[in-house]
């Protein structure tokens, strides 16, 4: 195992078949590769801030404001970030916590606006929840604006369940969790 990511440096790139026939390509990121990363996040959270109305002043660690030392640090502390390619064009990315008392978290899903709706992000979140069951965690959380519906409902197409809502005196929103079962405890 890969102790800085947490996944076996043996599973290089895995071609995965996208909509519409996207031949992407899902890979564990370098650090190398966090400012990328962090430009992708930056702009696939801009309508999330509009909507919102979000901004340094009110919530300053929005994803919509990522920064490359953000993403280093949290690599650093032992976040894999997934990446997804289209003919070798950075189109989306998701981040996966190591497992605390079998819970991995899932952070900082993001797909390029001109890549949605073509099931990309569906293909990251399977690529992240696989990898937590790899690495030893039974449930993946995920953590969105409460009153952000139409994802809580994407997410629940995944099968994830709301488990709780938390205020938090840094965000100007209530916070939504899900979780689903992954690796041995998942259902069949």
């Amino acid at each position: 195992m890969d102790q800085q990511q947490g996944v076996s440096s043996a599973a290089p790139d895995v071609g995965l078949g996208g909509g519409e026939g996207k031949p992407w390509i899902v890979r564990t990121a370098d650090m190398a590769e966090a400012g990328d990363i962090a430009a992708l996040i930056a702009l696939a959270f801009g309508d999330v801030a509009r909507r919102f109305d979000l901004h340094a002043g009110n919530c300053p660690t929005h994803p919509s404001l990522m920064t490359r030392e953000r993403i280093e640090r949290g690599m650093a502390l032992g976040t894999t970030m997934l990446l997804a390619f289209d003919r070798g064009k950075l189109c989306g990315c998701v981040g996966l916590r190591q497992p605390v008392e079998g819970v991995s978290i899932l952070e900082r899903l993001a797909v390029a606006p001109a890549c949605r709706r073509l099931g990309l992000g569906r293909t990251l979140v399977g690529r992240a929840c696989s990898l937590a069951g790899q690495i030893g965690a039974g449930q993946v959380e995920i953590g969105i604006i409460a009153k952000q519906h139409e994802l809580r409902q994407w997410y629940e197409t995944l099968g994830f369940r709301t488990v709780r809502t938390a205020r938090f005196d840094n965000l100007p929103f209530e916070v939504l969790y899900l979780r689903k079962d992954v690796g041995a405890k998942a259902p069949d």
